[in-house]
Formats: C-alpha cells, structure tokens, sequence
C-alpha cells in the first residue's frame, strides 16, 4: 500500500508540474467532509486540449455509523487520491467519466472500550459525475465512484467485529474554482 501511495504522489506531481508555466488550475473541497469533521482539499488542471483532467486531493472524514453499519464502531480516515476524468462533449464542463485512485489510513475505535487500530486501503474504480459552471470561475460537480478496495481484512477489537466490503460506493459533491 505505501507503495501505491508514493506511485500516486509522484505521478500526481510529474504531470502536475511538468505544465505548471501555462497551467489552467482547479482548486476543490467536499463541503460534507468538513460536517464529518474532516478536511477536503484537491489540485487538479486540464489535460489534452481541455477535455480532460487530473487532479489531486487529500482527504479525511469520520464515517458515520448509519453509513459503514457498524453498531459501537467509529472509523475515521485520512488519505490521499488521483483523480482522471474525460468530458465527451464540452472541454471541463458539462457530463465525465474517469478513473479514480485512492490510499487511506483508517482508524477503527470500539466506542465502549475505546481501543483502536489501524488499516492501510487503496481503492481503484470508475467514477462519472457533471460539472455545472455558476460563471467564469465557480463550479459545482456531483460525481460518484465505486472502488474496489484492496487490502481489506476483517477488523476485531474485544471479540466485536467491524464489517467492511471490498466494494465502495462513493457519492460526493465538490466545490471548485478556476483560475
């Protein structure tokens, strides 16, 4: 897994800084990680003559029960993701399809007892979503991916098991602006 992590910052930042000169930058946050009591931040630029992107975030957010189905379990992650995207029909606007990348540390806590531990992920899967443009700079983009996690192995802490599928289903909504 570390292994991946460093493959995706290294690739993240060849492409990134190898147009840095003439760049178009896009700067993104996840407004719902922050109400998780985490943090969103994304780089990202396009690519080929406009119609596609790259980008590059680092994420955190504790999942709320009601969401991972764990009964007396927290689970709160941290990582970093890349992000390939292709838009058909418009250059950066309108309807895409991608690729995307991921490595976390999570964290499990048994509530009662409050102990932890850890896992490294990495996830692979296809995303698609819609870039809606609220004038020259600001944009709004609903995606969602499934990821195929990897590494994912069954969590015990004093004899209670948390639960955790190979396959993630990732809805989000970013915030971003062109500059």
């Amino acid at each position: 897994m570390l292994a991946l992590c460093r493959f995706l910052v290294l690739s993240a930042s060849f492409l990134l800084l190898s147009v840095a000169a003439r760049a178009q930058w896009e700067v993104e946050a996840d407004p719902t990680a922050y109400a998780l009591r985490g943090f969103s931040v994304h780089v990202g630029r396009p690519i080929l003559n406009g119609r596609s992107r790259l980008q590059f975030g680092a994420f955190g957010a504790e999942t709320p029960q009601w969401m991972h189905g764990n009964d007396g379990f927290t689970e709160n992650s941290r990582g970093v993701t890349l992000k390939l995207d292709y838009f058909p029909k418009h250059r950066s606007s309108g309807l895409f399809f991608g690729a995307d990348s991921n490595y976390a540390r999570v964290r499990y806590e048994l509530r009662q007892t409050h102990e932890r531990t850890h896992r490294n992920l990495g996830g692979l899967g296809p995303r698609a979503g819609y870039r809606f443009n609220v004038g020259e700079h600001f944009y709004i983009t609903p995606w969602v991916s499934v990821d195929y996690q990897f590494n994912v192995k069954v969590v015990t802490i004093s004899a209670k098991t948390f639960h955790e599928g190979r396959y993630s289903v990732f809805p989000a909504v970013h915030l971003g602006w062109r500059f």
